[in-house]
């Protein structure tokens, strides 16, 4: 009788054992299967870039390195270490957005426009379809996990909600309603404003001294106003305000005018190296010089000059440091940081708020390093599952 319950048993347990062993195989399986789709469509969207020409691969990676900037200069949140000049001057990661704004608008739509090869309609149905689809689910998110607004009342808090749904939010200068909800989603009103007027700028195009002269006269109309306006305003007017941030987009506008003059000059490996490096340097001594600047200059046209040298020397892809920026998980990085940068402030706040509350306790440079992969994760997921098709089933509803 032991000799057969001992037969039993060991039966039983061979058995569990293979039963377990199919189970772990089905649900690796189960894993495998989407990540070698996802990993296919990582690939098969690089080969598209590769066939089509019209892309700026270097921009493409400066968006995604810029990103990372806004993403550090948030990080004070999680500890005091990100507390510097150094972190926290990341915000110039925006205006680098607005003037590359401009300039990309301007590469992908200006011909079509001034050519009469699609609507101005169409020009703003790919924008909506673009902007808004991300922006009203992390809109959503927000809403639903509380504590992202300030508000006395139902009434106030739809007040706030309306502003932040339609990207109206930016023109109000208090910062219960310009940061209200997901606070990096400010900037988008500023972009709104751009592409509604993109299409009104094209005639200035055919001469670019016409846009300049604008530039220049806007460029001194907000200099002046931000010497007059107290400390307490300056991020109200200066900063998130779409109206006053329109210099930044035109400045990229123009950029894209001297691109198109000198893309097709004769211009080596080694001068291009120079060029590239050069524009670095000035950028970081702009950075670093910047803590002796007063802050309402830094919001934008501090920046203008080395974000504006920046992007002229890399779109032209002549030097070293252009082959090293066309890095395929760099390109990767551009595409979703967009994602990214909507995404990044829920994690680290969230991550904060549990720390807070929690006795265990993770150095900065563990929770850093895990949460940043965390969003360039979820990012990934969001742009290839939810940013994609949400683009191509709005553009196709819209142009019905």
């Amino acid at each position: 009788m032991t000799t057969f319950c001992l037969i039993v048993n060991c039966t039983l347990f061979h058995y569990r054992y293979i039963w377990r062993k199919y189970i772990f195989i089905a649900c690796l399986i189960q894993f495998l299967v989407p990540l070698h789709k996802f990993l296919s469509k990582l690939n098969s969207d690089l080969y598209d870039r590769t066939k089509n020409k019209a892309m700026i691969d270097t921009l493409t990676s400066l968006r995604f390195i810029f990103a990372i900037m806004v993403f550090s200069a948030h990080c004070y949140v999680i500890d005091s270490f990100f507390n510097t000049h150094f972190f926290k001057e990341g915000f110039v990661g925006v205006s680098f957005f607005f003037v590359l704004s401009g300039f990309i608008i301007a590469y992908n739509y200006q011909k079509k426009l001034s050519e009469s090869k699609i609507s101005k309609r169409t020009f703003w149905v790919a924008r909506i379809a673009r902007v808004y689809p991300l922006h009203w689910l992390t809109l959503l998110v927000a809403a639903v996990l509380g504590n992202y607004v300030v508000a006395s009342g139902t009434t106030e808090w739809l007040k706030h909600f309306f502003a932040s749904l339609t990207l109206t939010n930016g023109y109000i200068p208090q910062a219960d309603y310009f940061f209200s909800f997901n606070s990096p989603s400010w900037s988008l009103c500023c972009e709104q404003l751009f592409y509604f007027c993109f299409p009104f700028f094209i005639p200035l195009t055919k001469n670019y001294k016409r846009l300049l002269c604008i530039f220049i006269v806007a460029a001194i109309l907000v200099v002046t106003g931000m010497y007059f306006t107290p400390e307490n305003d300056i991020k109200g007017y200066w900063y998130v305000n779409p109206i006053t941030r329109l210099p930044d987009f035109i400045a990229g506008m123009l950029l894209f005018q001297l691109y198109d003059r000198l893309k097709d000059k004769n211009i080596s490996l080694p001068q291009g190296t120079i060029i590239e490096i050069a524009s670095i340097v000035l950028f970081l001594a702009f950075y670093f010089y910047a803590i002796e600047i007063p802050k309402v200059y830094r919001y934008s046209c501090y920046y203008w000059l080395p974000v504006a040298v920046i992007l002229i020397s890399f779109s032209l892809q002549k030097g070293y440091v252009s082959h090293l920026l066309s890095n395929r998980f760099l390109i990767i990085g551009g595409e979703i940081s967009y994602s990214f940068y909507l995404i990044h402030l829920f994690v680290l706040l969230t991550y904060s708020e549990w720390q807070k509350g929690s006795s265990f306790r993770i150095a900065w440079y563990i929770a850093v390093p895990v949460l940043f992969g965390i969003i360039v994760l979820l990012s990934l997921l969001s742009y290839y599952y939810f940013e994609k098709p949400m683009n191509k089933r709005i553009k196709i509803w819209l142009n019905k």
